[in-house]
Formats: structure tokens, C-alpha cells, sequence
């Protein structure tokens, strides 16, 4: 999420992002595989993913993209090519294709405008954005706020009064390039997987008053565009003549969920390469942790147990929480509270 700057007020800054979830169908098949943090991988070099997700999209996928413009009225009917133009600068970086199309549901980005003061954002916030857990991303940009609607487009942020020495010369001004590129690769980075950071002169930087308001990247944002998409390599460039034929996995499935202390189940799945994407909706409040266990059972009676993975997500807005883990068969896979008390629980066959 962006929120923009505003003269003479303090901006309070949202930690995380929320995901827009989108009625789209299922993702695409597509080549490589999904970059996922390593356990207990620590993140100090100018990028952090979103909560521990991983990458939304594979390696060197095509990314179909979609921009809603009902909601758009005629003083606002270029960001569209701002849309193209943020997107052309994450291409390189990140060895993802993005395609425009026109239709929604096919999308694995969505792009569109909303009244976000209504949908309980509040009035500053500029755009929202974040995956979906399952392989989609979406946008969303407000309808309201000065910088989307081009307002900024020429201004010049020296004449008004909100001063911050810190940032040094320069970052006021939004005179230069499309103004509103910054806030495009910020918001399609959410839904590419990453999160906030700290660092001013990065375009996840969750303010509008940042230095590279064409939409440049930092150093951090490139490391993490390459470490998350650009270093996987596509498994069509990865071949050699004395291969053995590969031999498809077996087909994965998951249990009915046995769910405990009012906990629903959204929606999950697992996909043929064995990642199973979940999301919840818990009677905890926002913010409260939860742990993601994959473990096999070493006893009939599962008294003696190996945890094979474990991971740690917090809950979002209304009680959601989304997930992403590598299973496989005769596994478990359990989302527990901070209290220690079992939530929901599948069975991988």
C-alpha cells in the first residue's frame, strides 16, 4: 500500500498489505518454479518478501494483466499508460513477461479503480495491492487522492510546507516523468510478493514522498526482483541431450480440513508441483501470529512426529491469513495460534 504525504499532517503508515481478493479463475500453467523463503532467512539488504509468501508469479512467466476502467472518468484516463510504462520497468529485472488483455478472469494481475476511503482504507491511502495466495495478484488505486488523479503532475512540493531534511533536495518533486509510475511498481511489487521496508530510497517505501518518483528502483529493490524471479531460471532454457525422460510427479490431493475454534476454510489447494496454497478466515484480530507446520507422523499414533517445515504469518483484515507451503505425500499440514491451539489441519495423499 502507498499512502501519499500530506502538508501540515502527520501520515500514520500501515505495517503490511492487505490482498484484494479477486473471483478469477484458476492459475495458468506455467514454466519454473515459485521462489519461497528459506527457513529462518533473514532479509537485510534493501527488500523483504510479504509475509514469508514467496513469489506470487513462476520464473519467466507470462504475467496476462488487466486494467477495470469503469470507475475511471475523464480526468484520470491516462493511467493507463503508466500502468504499461511501471510494468516495462519491473521486465527486466525480474524475467517475468507482462501482456495486456481484456478480459478479467483471465488475468493473473488485476488492475483497478476503487473507492478505498469506502472500502475502509482511509483518505490518504493512494493504492493497495498484494497476491492472492494462489498464483493472482491484484491493485487497486483510489479515486480520490491527488496523486492518482494526476494532480501532482507539474506541482512542485518545495512551495508547501512539509519539510523533510532527512529525505534531502529533491524529493519533493514530482515535476519530472510520469508521477504516478512510483506508485504502480510499488503497488504491482505487493502483488508480486514484497513487502514495505524501511529504506526512503526505495520504491517500496510505503510514503509517496520518496526520491524516485519515476519509478526507479533501488538497489534493494533489484535484489529482490532478482532474487525472487530473475535468478530462478526457466525450465525450458535448462536442458541437456543425455537426460534420462522425466517422469511426472504423482498427483497430490488434500483432506476435508478439520477445523477447530470457529476457523473457515476460503479456499486451498495443491498443484503438480507440489505447493499448497491456502486461505482462512479465524476469529482472531488483526495482527495476531500464526505458524504453518508441515510434518509427518512417525507413530501410528502420531506420538512421535518430525516437523519438515514451519513458518510464521499474521492475520490480515477480518481474520484472513493466506499461506503458501511445499508438501508431499503423507504429510500434514497444521496452522496453529499463538496459544499452541490447533486451528485447521489437512491430510496430503
Amino acid at each position: 500500500m502507498f499512502r501519499c504525504p500530506r502538508p501540515r499532517f502527520v501520515v500514520t503508515v500501515l505495517a503490511a498489505i492487505t490482498a484484494t481478493m479477486l473471483t478469477v479463475a484458476p492459475p495458468s500453467a506455467a514454466q519454473g518454479d515459485r521462489w519461497m523463503p528459506a527457513p529462518g532467512q533473514v532479509f537485510n539488504d534493501g527488500w523483504k518478501p510479504l509475509d514469508g509468501l514467496g513469489a506470487t508469479y513462476r520464473a519467466c512467466q507470462e504475467v496476462r494483466w488487466h486494467f477495470d476502467r469503469s470507475l475511471e472518468g475523464s480526468d484520470r484516463n491516462t493511467l493507463i499508460n503508466d500502468i504499461r510504462s511501471g510494468l516495462t520497468t519491473l521486465e527486466p529485472h525480474t524475467g517475468l513477461k507482462f501482456v495486456e488483455i481484456d478480459n478479467a478472469d483471465s488475468a493473473d494481475l488485476n488492475f483497478r479503480w476503487g473507492d478505498l476511503v469506502a472500502e475502509g482504507w482511509g483518505s490518504n491511502v493512494a493504492g493497495i495491492g498484494g497476491p492472492d495466495g494462489y498464483g493472482k495478484g491484484s491493485v487497486a488505486f483510489s479515486n480520490s487522492v491527488d496523486w492518482t488523479l494526476n494532480k501532482w503532475e507539474g506541482r512542485d512540493w518545495r512551495r508547501l510546507e512539509w519539510p523533510r531534511p532527512d529525505l534531502g533536495p529533491g524529493w519533493y518533486s514530482w515535476k519530472e516523468g510520469p508521477g504516478r509510475e512510483a506508485l504502480v511498481v510499488h503497488e504491482a511489487m505487493h502483488a508480486m510478493g514484497f513487502d514495505h521496508v524501511k529504506d526512503f530510497t526505495s520504491i517500496m517505501y510505503p510514503q509517496g514522498a520518496i526520491p524516485n518518483n519515476r519509478g526507479n528502483l533501488s538497489s534493494g529493490d533489484i535484489a529482490g526482483l532478482n532474487t525472487m524471479y530473475l535468478n530462478n531460471p526457466c525450465s525450458s532454457e535448462v536442458s541437456s541431450d543425455n537426460s534420462e525422460e522425466s517422469v511426472p510427479p504423482a498427483e497430490l490431493e488434500i483432506s476435508k480440513p478439520d477445523r477447530y475454534d470457529g476457523t473457515r476454510v476460503l479456499r486451498a489447494n495443491v498443484d503438480d508441483e507440489g505447493f499448497m496454497r491456502a486461505a482462512i478466515r479465524t476469529r482472531l484480530s488483526k495482527g495476531q501470529p500464526l505458524w504453518v507446520e508441515v510434518y509427518t507422523c512417525d507413530s501410528a499414533d502420531c506420538e512421535e512426529y518430525t516437523t519438515v517445515s514451519e513458518k510464521k504469518i499474521r492475520v490480515k483484515k477480518r481474520g484472513r491469513a493466506a499461506f503458501m507451503v511445499q508438501v508431499a505425500q503423507d504429510q500434514f499440514v497444521a496452522v496453529w495460534d499463538n496459544d499452541d491451539e490447533l486451528l485447521v489441519q489437512w491430510t496430503v495423499s
